[in-house]
């Protein structure tokens, strides 16, 4: 091997690349079995059965040079890749509204099982951020509380039953993104926080759980206490070197968050910035854009080695943490034994779907009797999740109900006043279920739900990712939380709106709170 293939093959393990489509199409081969990738990270457009699924991570591991990363964003709740294909599972804060250790405990280990078997040997989960920002846009239920030490608590059962189903375990998104107000898919998210409420608060979690985690995620979030200029994290040597290295005594493996959000393409420009990210310490690199620009990130990597940008010894100390944390190739099951495997994804959804409906919380009132009469659906029209609420009822209604039907009206998620009137129209004397998402964000929906709680008869709202839509509802009587626009969410919804179960959560997050918006310039 030349010095040029050596160090081809060192930057390539280095990189995460997103694989497009459901098979291993040429290019991608070519380039995990020449080592200028050096893993794949999978989102739901790659899954569309599980034999499919199956035969890409073992077409992956086949044709790879290195030990191939085969990793996803399976969090549960809202971000979840495979909801469609393996057992949905509630999200982080459906799961700490429940407050069943045992029960989350055995969703995570049973879940990570699912994805080992498939030839997975990697999790980016779990989160670890504290959500301290009523109007964070990216986390929101995402994270399980506002608590530092309930996060750490969980975050540590999680990280656990990961690792003992079998796969790597990462916690993110280091050093905390609960209390930032941009989303860094578009901006640079700004953690505002001094150094004592970043030790107290967000980092409280990571430092408590980096026994657990021998992998972590950083986030492209700027310490404005620790970096003067706006720096995201995941390309400051102050945070990853000086505070997770040093200060924290850190040993695993460092990765970067997705690095082709525009917090970072638009600033630095990617392959840049992916040079930079090394130098500040950062082990493994996740470029999930087109392969185009993965291999530029690649030969831009290897030019900056040779040019003396650099340093050879800072490959060389990523390379051989990330060849110890993963040492063997994964293995995949075999299509023999994919029915059974079906058999218990079907067993696992029932125990899945008790726990969301055990995390449903009455914030407020209860539930009305819903057993006669016709009842209105209204639901926002989101473009990611569905939430088809009434879907579930009719399909569980009439085996108990002969006088019960139920109609769906959808509205905007940010209804204008012209909207709202003409639903409120539709709404005045019916009994009403309405659907909230982010109220607080939608100033739409607050004016919706002022005017149909006057105008509405029997009637209920649920919010159905953060709870803090309570807030912005304050002449609504009864309000359900559910922490979860998912299917899995939706139905658990249903069963308990019905009475087939008693819901138990406990909210996990301060609803006591004001809403501080920063002026408009």
């Amino acid at each position: 091997m030349t010095g040029q293939e050596k160090l081809s093959q060192n930057v390539g393990r280095l990189l995460m690349a997103r694989i497009p489509g459901l098979e291993l199409d040429e290019r991608s081969r070519a380039l995990l079995a020449d080592g200028t990738i050096g893993g794949a990270v999978l989102f739901r457009e790659n899954a569309a059965s599980l034999t499919q699924l199956r035969d890409l991570t073992a077409a992956i591991i086949k044709h790879s040079l290195h030990v191939p990363i085969i990793t996803a964003d399976q969090e549960g709740g809202a971000i979840q890749r495979f909801d469609h294909v393996l057992t949905a599972i509630p999200s982080a804060m459906a799961l700490a509204a429940c407050g069943q250790n045992e029960a989350i405990a055995n969703i995570t280990r049973h879940g990570a099982r699912q994805l080992k078997e498939l030839g997975f040997n990697c999790l980016l989960s779990p989160v670890l951020d504290v959500l301290t920002n009523p109007l964070n846009p990216v986390i929101g239920t995402r994270a399980f509380s506002d608590s530092p030490r309930k996060v750490a608590e969980l975050g540590a059962l999680i990280a656990d039953a990961i690792a003992e189903g079998g796969l790597v375990p990462v916690g993110k998104h280091f050093p905390g993104h609960g209390s930032t107000l941009e989303d860094s898919h578009s901006d640079l998210a700004v953690n505002p926080c001094d150094s004592k409420a970043l030790w107290q608060v967000d980092l409280l979690p990571f430092r408590s759980a980096l026994a657990h985690l021998p992998a972590i995620l950083v986030g492209h979030v700027w310490l404005s206490s620790v970096d003067p200029e706006p720096m995201p994290a995941t390309m400051s040597a102050m945070v990853i070197d000086g505070i997770l290295r040093h200060y924290l005594n850190y040993e695993g493996v460092i990765m970067a968050d997705d690095m082709i959000m525009k917090a970072i393409t638009d600033r630095w420009g990617l392959p840049e910035a992916c040079l930079m990210a090394l130098n500040a310490g950062i082990d493994l690199l996740l470029v999930c854009g087109d392969l185009d620009q993965t291999v530029a990130v690649h030969q831009y990597l290897c030019n900056a080695v040779e040019s003396g940008r650099l340093a050879q010894q800072r490959l060389t100390e990523s390379v051989e943490r990330v060849n110890k944390l993963f040492p063997k190739r994964p293995t995949v099951a075999t299509k023999k034994s994919l029915p059974k495997f079906a058999d218990r994804l079907r067993a696992m959804h029932d125990h899945s779907l008790r726990v969301s409906c055990s995390a449903v919380t009455v914030l407020r009132g209860e539930i009305p009797t819903i057993d006669s009469g016709n009842w209105l659906v209204l639901a926002p029209n989101h473009a990611r999740y569905p939430m088809r609420i009434e879907k579930y009822l009719r399909e569980i209604a009439p085996v108990r109900f002969n006088t019960l039907s139920f109609s769906e009206l959808r509205y905007s998620l940010d209804p204008s006043p012209e909207e709202v009137a003409t639903i409120v129209r539709e709404c005045t004397e019916r009994n009403c279920i309405f659907l909230t998402y982010r109220s607080l964000n939608n100033q739409g929906q607050l004016h919706l739900g002022a005017l149909l709680a006057a105008e509405a008869r029997e009637k209920i709202a649920v919010s159905t990712d953060t709870p803090f839509d309570l807030v912005g509802l304050p002449a609504w009587d009864n309000i359900l939380a559910v922490y979860d626009p998912s299917d899995l969410a939706m139905e658990a919804l249903a069963k308990v709106l019905l009475g087939e179960f008693t819901p138990e959560g406990v909210c996990p997050v301060n609803l006591e709170f004001q809403v501080v918006r920063q002026p408009s310039t």
